[in-house]
């Protein structure tokens, strides 16, 4: 099993500065290096109070700051961007990272994204395909066409070109949409989850479907990774957690509700999300979230690789203006407490 440390650089105001948070989150992307987490995971979003419209600048940074840690975009929004500029900058991370990019891409859920770029969510699975196509395509072949409905390419050789060969991996989000599983399944790329959005007996169907459709494309489970995780925090004892974390986490996702409208969700591609939850911290604790003491959290892991085939998890503690040093407080407890006993 492999651990990463996730961020979605969800910001208020009035806590600290912009400028303050981004270098708390880069002290804390060295500290997870420290600690043996073999990845760091950063969101991309717009418009709002989640400040990381570009992680591929950020990702630039912390290919500077950090020397081996793996450095995983979750997620790159793909239809939102030129893909040949993407190709570009991502090639560039991976170029100066020595080869350290892991490339987590997927089309996003959130209308007022597709709004502020006046794009329709009615395109986003095409834009997305098209979008992954020519990126790979860049990465793979030093002269490159294509021709879609919304891209095109003519005869392109990006420069430099990415240290890994043929390509960066790409792991590719899956929430709730069954077709975003088959989607992964036919690439053949690994598969980024998200345990938060759906019970455990409907994430064991969609990790099924997805399972079958890449051995049906011509792919063996051991070429890819499955990426899950949860929102955590890790204490000395169940309740101490709780007494810490519950009003940061609320905090988080009172925020993140209002940036996510059931009814916006109007078109077939986006019909999983109409009926979204609006949901208290006793209907999400503790299936959904990790709130646990190191015991607890050890179960929890192995449960996901075991039922799920998660080879590897993501912890995103860094949520709700959770104090620094509470944040690696848990960070500790979390790598010498429950990472040893998967390694």
């Amino acid at each position: 099993m492999k651990f990463g440390l996730l961020t979605l650089f969800d910001h208020y105001a009035e806590d600290c500065s912009e400028e303050q948070y981004y270098k708390n989150f880069f002290d804390e992307a060295a500290y997870a290096e420290e600690l043996g987490f073999d990845s760091i995971w950063i969101g991309e979003h717009h418009f709002c109070r989640y400040i990381c419209p570009s992680p591929q600048i950020i990702a630039g940074g912390l290919a500077q700051r950090t020397k081996k840690i793996r450095i995983g975009t979750s997620i790159a929004l793909l239809p939102h961007h030129d893909p040949i500029r993407l190709a570009e900058d991502y090639a560039l991370v991976d170029l100066l990272s020595g080869g350290r990019l892991d490339f987590g891409v997927g089309r996003g859920f959130i209308k007022a994204t597709y709004d502020g770029f006046n794009q329709a969510m009615s395109e986003s699975r095409g834009r997305f395909d098209e979008c992954l196509d020519i990126i790979e395509g860049t990465w793979r072949q030093e002269d490159f066409s294509y021709e879609g409905k919304f891209y095109r390419a003519n005869h392109v050789t990006i420069l430099p070109r990415p240290l890994q060969r043929p390509a960066p991996p790409i792991f590719m989000a899956a929430a709730l949409s069954p077709e975003s599983f088959v989607a992964a399944g036919k690439k053949g790329h690994s598969l980024m989850l998200v345990p938060l959005f759906q019970s455990r007996q409907v994430l064991k169907e969609n990790i099924k479907l997805y399972l079958e459709t890449l051995r049906q494309s011509g792919f063996g489970p051991g070429s890819v990774d499955i990426v899950a995780g949860y929102h955590s925090f890790v204490d000395e004892t169940p309740a101490l957690a709780r007494q810490k974390w519950e009003n940061h986490f609320m905090r988080y996702v009172r925020f993140a509700g209002t940036l996510m409208d059931p009814a916006g969700y109007i078109n077939d591609q986006y019909k999983s999300w109409r009926n979204l939850p609006r949901s208290t911290f006793d209907q999400i604790y503790p299936d959904q979230v990790m709130c646990a003491d190191a015991e607890q959290c050890v179960e929890r892991v192995a449960l996901l690789g075991e039922e799920f085939g998660v080879t590897h998890f993501w912890v995103y503690m860094d949520l709700g203006g959770l104090p620094q040093h509470e944040l690696r407080g848990s960070m500790e407890r979390f790598a010498t407490r429950v990472m040893p006993k998967f390694r």
